[in-house]
């Protein structure tokens, strides 16, 4: 089975949130209370994701040359290739950040987890989410309890305008680069974005119909933390027994304080 991606083509988006609505839905996700925040650049709600919001729709208000436009994006797990959620995981030997790279899913083993938010401190786009009542990480799971079963995932089924399409990767990166040709011949100047970055890229391809630049909030490098080899290196004396969700934040703090120290000896050394 060939590893399995989404496209997002932003230019066809409407923003009507059927995908935000499709995985509350699907993943029996409870409601919670938010509010609009016009003042703080959108009318997106709510504000950001939370353990019970997978997916959220971001609204942008922005002026493209001389005109006005709103532009939407779906912001939710990018599914990397090569994921750092899963290389941070602690628990060993089975991990509780699962990739399942067939269908290139990665998804949380909820029984595994500690909730000890390693998988957050190194993830390049600030996905996962630790639930404070149960303890555990959470984030978009990538319907893998349809996908597994040769359906689609929840949020294409419901998306009415087609902006969402799931299929084998390669598919999905063709389709992208002819989306690409299609905005440059309407004049905008297009990028894809998921395509390549992190070196292997991501199973959420993004065909972003103005350069990244006009989406903030998306990393225009992103990267693993370097400190991720040291985090293992300090986690080994302590051994599986050790392990805690506590424990752990003790050692990315200690991470955070040995690469401080790193940088100011070598900005004296310079």
């Amino acid at each position: 089975m060939a590893a399995k991606a989404i496209l997002f083509d932003l230019d066809k988006c409407i923003g009507c949130r059927a995908c935000q609505v499709a995985c509350k839905a699907w993943n029996q996700l409870p409601g919670e209370e938010t509010r609009f925040f016009a003042a703080a650049g959108g009318y997106q709600n709510p504000p950001s994701l939370s353990p019970k919001t997978y997916t959220l729709v971001k609204f942008y208000e922005t002026t493209v040359g001389d005109k006005f436009r709103w532009m939407f994006r779906k912001h939710q797990c990018m599914q990397c290739v090569d994921p750092a959620c899963v290389k941070a995981c602690p628990v060993e030997p089975v991990k509780a950040m699962t990739h399942d790279k067939k269908l290139g899913v990665v998804y949380v083993n909820k029984e595994l987890c500690i909730g000890c938010g390693a998988c957050y401190e190194y993830c390049p786009f600030g996905i996962p989410r630790i639930d404070d009542k149960t303890e555990k990480a959470t984030k978009c799971t990538f319907c893998y309890d349809r996908v597994s079963n040769g359906m689609e995932p929840a949020c294409v089924k419901a998306c009415p305008t087609d902006c969402l399409v799931y299929g084998d990767r390669d598919m999905i990166l063709e389709m992208a680069h002819k989306a690409q040709k299609r905005l440059k011949a309407k004049g905008r100047n297009p990028q894809i974005y998921g395509e390549r970055e992190l070196g292997t890229g991501c199973s959420k391809i993004y065909v972003l119909p103005e350069p990244l630049g006009y989406f903030p909030d998306l990393p225009k490098k992103p990267k693993v933390s370097e400190d991720l080899g040291l985090f293992h290196e300090f986690l080994k004396p302590l051994g599986s027994l050790s392990i805690s969700a506590a424990v752990i934040g003790l050692v990315i703090a200690r991470v955070k304080e040995a690469r401080q120290t790193e940088e100011v000896t070598e900005k004296v050394e310079a």
